[in-house]
């Protein structure tokens, strides 16, 4: 198999058709005929060339004519590129060698300028790599490969030394990050036996969850559900929640499940939980999930959670509503190439609104919940609770924790945790 081709393939997906790079890595990563050097390779041509596009495609289209190169050429170019800027372990000559074979697959005609405009980078590099634009202040989010309207946005929201960070950790390496289920593992326990084997950390962020250096996907541990990959910021959500055995629990939006799990694993099966999810395709992973880690007293409802009828039934709730994904740009670097109109995110204002207003009407006074994303968008956040609390004064909040991501190279997120007054 042509590993390279193969990347292509993705990022054209990726690029034109929209499609997710880890939906589509995934189907790579079960690919029993690959083998497991050929799929890292994939994997870091892929999300480099993606992490990196905006400022490769910027320097490519010094040297040719976007409208009248085709866009698989054009991938191909900034495949290489990225290659030869980063991947230090292969030779130029082989880059360029590789790009032409590939070319020749693809479109032939376009050979000769594949080969003549990669050997022109390497002869003019350190001029080509300069960013030279008149809007001055969009120079450091070019050279990050960071949307200059993001990069604003985050700057008046909090601060340009934030936006900075934000934009230079966008292009980090995310973690593996694995959640140990209580259910069927103790966390001491799983390091010391396999600490050598995945070179395990304990994390800084979650106390149920170990950093691994290895892909841990195929492993026994995984398949018999002694740990789950999850983030730790996003671990952290129920954790902070911290429920009760002997309690009603709701979990409002709940593919894939790692959060409705870990409710259970935190009450040791003895709660009553029900996980709301409306998209009926994402219930199959949900129970599954479920099944692996042997969680029990859950109940599935396929519904939208903003149209669940009651009030006051439930002791704790998690609402990890949707979102911009903006705190989700290392593991999700497409989103940074996504175009979000005024009224895209105008949208997801209003879903979260309703959602967030129904929690609050669904929790018992007393009760306790909390409110999540993985956005640092004030907007979706902060603001949120805030317009809550105008339209509630029984709305008190408890605890409010906002992670950009880049203090313990984590993903962005936002977990307010509230209360609702007596």
């Amino acid at each position: 198999m042509n590993s390279r081709k193969q990347a292509l393939e993705i990022l054209f997906e990726v690029f034109l058709n929209k499609q997710y790079s880890n939906v589509l890595l995934s189907k790579i990563s079960s690919a029993k005929q690959i083998s497991s050097v050929d799929k890292q390779f994939i994997y870091t041509l892929v999300y480099g060339t993606i992490k990196h596009k905006i400022f490769i495609e910027y320097v490519v289209n010094k040297l040719i004519n976007p409208d009248k190169t085709p866009k698989k050429i054009q991938v191909i170019l900034w495949m290489s590129v990225f290659q030869m800027i980063h991947l230090k372990n292969i030779p130029d000559y082989a880059i360029v060698n590789e790009a032409v074979e590939l070319t020749k697959q693809v479109t032939p005609k376009f050979a000769g300028l594949v080969n003549g405009v990669l050997k022109r980078f390497l002869t003019e590099q350190k001029e080509l790599l300069k960013v030279d634009i008149k809007n001055k202040q969009n120079i450091k989010p070019l050279s990050l490969s960071f949307p200059f309207w993001l990069f604003k946005k985050i700057s008046r929201d909090y601060s340009l030394d934030v936006a900075l960070k934000v934009a230079e950790n966008s292009l980090q390496k995310a973690k593996i990050a694995v959640r140990v289920n209580s259910l069927k593992g103790n966390i001491d326990d799983i390091f010391k036996r396999y600490h050598e084997e995945y070179n395990f950390k304990y994390s800084e962020v979650c106390h149920d969850s170990l950093i691994s250096e290895r892909s841990v996907i195929d492993s026994d541990l995984f398949k018999d559900g002694e740990i789950t990959i999850q983030d730790e910021a996003s671990a952290l959500v129920c954790q902070v929640l911290n429920p009760q055995p002997n309690s009603k629990i709701l979990d409002m939006c709940s593919a894939p499940g790692g959060k409705l799990t870990h409710l259970a694993a935190l009450t040791n099966n003895q709660a009553q939980i029900t996980g709301c999810e409306i998209s009926e395709k994402k219930i199959k992973l949900i129970n599954q999930n479920i099944a692996r880690l042997g969680v029990e007293n859950v109940k599935i409802i396929n519904q939208d959670a903003s149209q669940i009828v009651g009030e006051n039934q439930f002791d704790y709730i998690v609402l990890d509503a949707p979102c911009s994904g903006f705190g989700v740009l290392k593991r999700k670097p497409e989103i940074k190439l996504q175009s979000f109109t005024t009224e895209h995110l105008q949208n997801i204002y209003q879903t979260q609104k309703k959602l967030l207003q129904r929690a609050f009407e669904l929790l018992k006074p007393g009760g306790e919940m909390v409110y999540s994303t993985c956005t640092i968008n004030l907007d979706e956040n902060q603001n949120q609770i805030k317009l809550l609390q105008e339209n509630n004064e029984k709305a008190v909040v408890l605890e409010e924790i906002q992670i950009f991501g880049f203090e313990k190279n984590t993903d962005g997120f936002y977990i307010c945790k509230l209360t609702k007054n007596n």
